[in-house]
């Protein structure tokens, strides 16, 4: 059962909502482009949530700065890298994980993947739909990671994805036919890919 709370953050508190019926393991969602309307209570993060929870992982959900009741002002990125930082430093005080893993969306991969570099001990990280066409993912990065992209997203520009793959330590790409950047009627596919990811995470 989820709750409700709030954590300390760069720029004043951040709303989370966190699961921690399961011990050891957790997952921690970053969500999409703020300024299009996105927060921790999206769509596809429910889906993702969905494809976690038969697996005994607890999981941490928060809305960025200056989204829903968190403190503080979209920053275009750069501060929700921190805000980001800050949960995972807050969730290894507070719940002692055996393992941290970071799931982003789109806007919210990108956070991920600039996170991770900044918290390499958190393994692996799994971006879905990172925007490569307008945006750019951290490179060089140590820990394992797992994209999730449909081959219909017009916001990703899957050769620019796959040159970037070249550059990570260990990275593989799941395609999921026919889906776009939202997913639509692919949710289902979505949540097996997800699913398989975690399953076979090596360190949860």
């Amino acid at each position: 059962m989820s709750r409700h709370c709030m954590i300390p953050g760069p720029a004043g508190n951040l709303e989370a909502m966190i699961d921690d019926s399961n011990e050891g393991s957790w997952v921690i969602f970053c969500h999409p482009h703020p300024l299009y309307g996105g927060s921790m209570f999206d769509a596809v993060l429910d889906t993702v949530e969905k494809a976690v929870a038969p697996l005994n992982l607890s999981t941490l959900r928060f809305n960025f700065r200056g989204v829903g009741s968190s403190d503080g002002e979209h920053d275009h990125g750069d501060g929700e890298v921190n805000d980001l930082v800050s949960v995972v430093e807050w969730l290894r005080q507070a719940k002692s994980p055996s393992a941290v893993s970071v799931a982003g969306y789109s806007f919210g991969s990108v956070v991920a993947s600039r996170g991770v570099a900044n918290c390499n001990t958190v393994s692996p990280v799994v971006l879905i739909a990172p925007p490569t066409s307008s945006m750019t993912l951290a490179n060089d990065l140590m820990v394992p990671v797992r994209v999730i992209v449909g081959d219909a997203d017009p916001f990703v520009d899957l050769p620019k994805l796959r040159q970037w793959q070249q550059h990570q330590h260990d990275a593989k790409i799941v395609t999921i036919p026919g889906a776009d950047h939202f997913f639509g009627d692919q949710h289902q596919a979505l949540q097996s890919a997800t699913s398989a990811i975690f399953s076979e995470a090596p360190r949860l």
